[in-house]
């Protein structure tokens, strides 16, 4: 009986054991590593991943890389450059892939990008509301691309600031237009700071100056 008992016992240690290994395991983060080229087989610095549609943080270095460490496994990935275009690509469980950014206008997953030929800044973004969620601190942006700062509000429950482009005030339109290569410099004021707009700044303002006036 006591040798039942025992036996009994050391079955159910290793299966307690065996099933705390699987949940670890499968608690353990995915490291994948991608590179990013062109047509030309080179390295595309600053391009932008996307992991099933949502924009990482970070983006690729100064070689194409770019490393990060994901909870579960994704359906795809996407690069984008502004300089070359957009390249969608299924994961299938590997732990380093190459996503080349080849302009085959055959290929349903490319999408031809911008080109330039003055960049202002080395790292990438899709457009102007893509460049104030990644660079400018203060201001928030939904999904819907609509502006607010933080920190301020109206009576009338609206939230929008005045947007300024070159010192000339536009609308959300030609804001929508600016190029994020061409951006000088972008500055937020709100309080007192927006007094010499009056009450056109009780949102708060943003400044943006570009190389094209």
């Amino acid at each position: 009986m006591k040798l039942v008992k025992t036996l009994m016992l050391l079955a159910a240690f290793i299966f307690t054991a065996n099933f705390s290994a699987q949940e670890k395991k499968s608690g353990e983060k995915i490291k994948l590593t991608i590179l990013v080229k062109d047509a030309n087989n080179n390295a595309v610095p600053g391009a932008v991943i996307l992991i099933d549609n949502v924009k990482q943080r970070r983006v690729a270095n100064k070689a194409g890389y770019f490393k990060v460490k994901l909870d579960k496994a994704p359906k795809e990935i996407t690069a984008f450059s502004p300089l070359v275009g957009v390249k969608k690509v299924a994961y299938n469980g590997q732990s380093s892939m190459i996503i080349n950014i080849v302009s085959d206008k055959n290929d349903e997953n490319y999408v031809s990008g911008r080109r330039d030929t003055k960049i202002a800044d080395p790292i990438q973004f899709r457009d102007i509301y893509d460049y104030l969620r990644g660079k400018v601190a203060g201001v928030n942006v939904s999904t819907t691309n609509v502006i607010s700062i933080r920190g301020t509000a109206s009576w009338s429950g609206a939230r929008s600031p005045l947007l300024i482009l070159n010192g000339v005030p536009v609308d959300v339109d030609t804001f929508g237009d600016i190029v994020p290569t061409t951006i000088r410099k972008i500055k937020v004021l709100k309080g007192p700071e927006t007094s010499i707009y009056g009450l056109r700044g009780a949102n708060g303002v943003i400044e943006v100056t570009t190389t094209i006036n």
